[in-house]
């Protein structure tokens, strides 16, 4: 005699068909009691062909990718095709884009770098008093950067390397980190989550990421770019 199911284990089947005809558009755990109501929408996941992004950057044209190997590497916005590819002598863990050229976090390290977006030579160096570096951004003159000591978010002048402000976050992690204007979002892959933060670092909302591998957010029109050390990077817009 077969075991009768129980109505969470229908309940459980029942959730996985209906999140494979939504064809893994919406990601939203209903058992997760701190996720929200509304999940949001996957628009593309781009394949990014033997890159296992560290960080993301975006620079009008490309999608720019840290992947750890001493070296930084162009996207097509599309398709994930290497558009190119720029070699820094550094163990790069972040990397953020001003306008210019490109900020790099050097991995293991308090160190911040300014490289040349075409060449890759070094234009700027700060030695900061304090951190371990991952990954960061760069928005109205600000350099917003992950430090794995502290937990937290640093505000940085990228003129003279000083710490303004120190952005404590809610989860276990720091993977990825990018300001839309309004609000500072970080991802945490231990929890597989995104957390929307205010500018004060007041918790907004939360949402559950793709994956446990992400790492790397960059923003762009709108829309959170989100990496993936599979060698994925995820398109995503937010309600």
């Amino acid at each position: 005699m077969k075991p009768k199911r129980t109505a969470p284990a229908l309940l459980a089947v029942f959730s996985f068909l209906w999140l494979a005809a939504c064809n893994d558009r919406l990601f939203d755990n209903p058992f997760d009691p701190d996720a929200e109501e509304r999940a949001y929408e996957l628009l593309s996941t781009l394949q990014a062909g033997g890159i296992a992004p560290l960080d993301l950057t975006f620079s009008g044209d490309v999608l720019w990718a840290a992947d750890g190997r001493e070296r930084l590497v162009a996207l097509n916005l599309n398709n994930g095709a290497m558009v190119r590819e720029l070699e820094v002598a550094l163990p790069v863990a972040g990397i953020a884009y001003d306008g210019v050229d490109l900020w790099l976090s050097v991995a293991n390290s308090s160190q911040l770098v300014l490289v040349n977006i075409v060449n890759g030579a070094q234009v700027r160096v700060l030695n900061l008093l304090r951190g371990s570096f991952g990954a960061i951004d760069y928005a109205a003159g600000r350099l917003y950067v992950a430090d794995r000591l502290s937990n937290a978010i640093l505000v940085v002048d990228p003129l003279n390397g000083t710490i303004e402000r120190s952005i404590p976050q809610p989860g276990y992690g720091v993977d990825g980190v990018c300001f839309d204007g309004t609000s500072l979002w970080v991802s945490d892959a231990t929890q597989m989550k995104f957390f929307r933060l205010d500018p004060g670092g007041a918790l907004e909302k939360q949402y559950q990421a793709p994956s446990r591998l992400v790492s790397g957010l960059a923003f762009a029109a709108g829309i959170i770019w989100c990496g993936d050390r599979a060698g994925k990077i995820y398109k995503l817009r937010f309600p």
